[in-house]
């Protein structure tokens, strides 16, 4: 399997910290969260500012990228459908390729929704800052942008993803390279990148550029990895789509609503591209909960995306019924973007089901390892 850069090097992960004028600092320990951040596996350098939205704080970015020969950045601060593109531009000045970059939503959807209890939140911000920086390991200087990339190799031509893709950017075409054997072919110009089909694909042919399995699952992994305080259990992760429930979330946050700290988010751009090996390597982590927020059937901004979720993860809770798990230890529910006061309710209400049912009853000793990660029978 080809390796990324950062693992056949090793990264130098830069975390840059925001106040935002202190707002963030009302909610959380800032001294706690800039000491872990330099505990960071990879990371090399922490700063800390007041408005890293700012010139000031865009400069620092870059000049720090310079002087301390960083090739990976994430930023803690506010939602990345702010400020992503502006921190991208930042990046660019520094000499790296601007999806070198990542960001932990600590401010909308922690300071701002978790203002009760202090030791919770810090918490939560401290993992969303180790799950930002173990994706970030994994991204690779790229200019295409978010759109699904295929492994001809692994590619059988079965045409699932061209069935799924509702904007016809696949086609399915011999291939000279490949004995004249069909393989799927995608259109950049024409994929809007939604992922739908990389979860559909059989043999992990499809990856998305800027959600792959890896970063996904390095988010997963890091979100449920074992730790020795109680101020993180239950551990809940909640799939949210980036057009509609985790605008919802930054709402929420904009509203100051109260929500229980006790959950993880991992962002994709539709929750057609949560995938049931995800759910299942989730859940044989000990993961006490799991929870997809789609859009509204009819809402989705793919039109078609939550729907097919609905399909596939149905399918799946059936399944996990069967082997005995509880069937509210994975749900599927249905949240717009307009919509901040049934997202606030939709977690609480999720949160203390699972506190009710208590803990996972596996015992993570034998860990799913998805085969969209590693397929050792092929021999690729």
């Amino acid at each position: 399997m080809v390796k990324t850069m950062a693992e056949q090097n090793g990264a130098r992960v830069g975390v840059f910290i925001c106040r935002c004028g202190g707002q963030i600092g009302l909610s959380l320990d800032m001294s706690s969260l800039e000491e872990h951040a330099h505990a960071g596996s990879d990371v090399v350098a922490v700063r800390t500012c007041d408005y890293l939205c700012h010139e000031e704080g865009r400069k620092m970015i870059t000049e720090t990228i310079k002087s301390e020969r960083l090739d990976r950045v994430v930023v803690a601060a506010c939602s990345p459908k702010l400020y992503l593109e502006t921190f991208q531009e930042s990046v660019v000045q520094g000499g790296l390729n601007r999806n070198m970059i990542d960001m932990a939503n600590i401010r909308e959807q922690v300071a701002w929704v978790h203002q009760k209890d202090r030791a919770a939140a810090t918490s939560k911000a401290e993992d969303m800052m180790d799950m930002a920086i173990a994706k970030v390991r994994y991204h690779e200087p790229d200019d295409r942008g978010n759109i699904s990339v295929v492994n001809k190799k692994r590619c059988t031509g079965c045409g699932i993803c061209e069935s799924v893709c509702n904007v016809n950017a696949i086609t399915l075409s011999p291939d000279a390279e490949y004995g004249g054997k069909r393989r799927a072919n995608v259109n950049a110009k024409a994929c809007v990148g939604c992922g739908a089909c990389v979860s559909a694909c059989p043999t992990a042919a499809m990856d998305q550029t800027y959600f792959s399995n890896k970063q996904i699952l390095a988010q997963i992994d890091t979100a449920l990895a074992p730790k020795e305080d109680e101020v993180s259990s239950p551990k809940i992760l909640v799939f949210s789509c980036n057009w509609c429930s985790y605008g919802s979330a930054d709402q929420a946050g904009l509203k100051r609503l109260d929500i229980d700290p006790h959950f993880r988010t991992v962002r994709t751009m539709c929750s057609a591209r949560v995938d049931p090996e995800w759910i299942l390597k989730a859940l044989s982590m000990g993961a006490d909960g799991i929870l997809i927020l789609s859009g509204r059937p009819g809402r989705c901004h793919y039109d078609v995306g939550n729907i097919r979720t609905r399909k596939r993860m149905t399918l799946l809770k059936m399944v996990l019924k069967e082997y005995g798990f509880d069937e509210n230890r994975f749900q599927i529910k249905f949240v717009d973007a307009d919509q901040p006061e049934k997202y606030a309710e939709t977690i609480n209400e999720y949160v203390q089901i699972i506190k009710e049912l208590g803990p996972n009853p596996i015992v993570p000793t034998s860990i799913v390892d998805p085969k969209r990660v590693e397929l050792p029978y092929l021999n690729l």
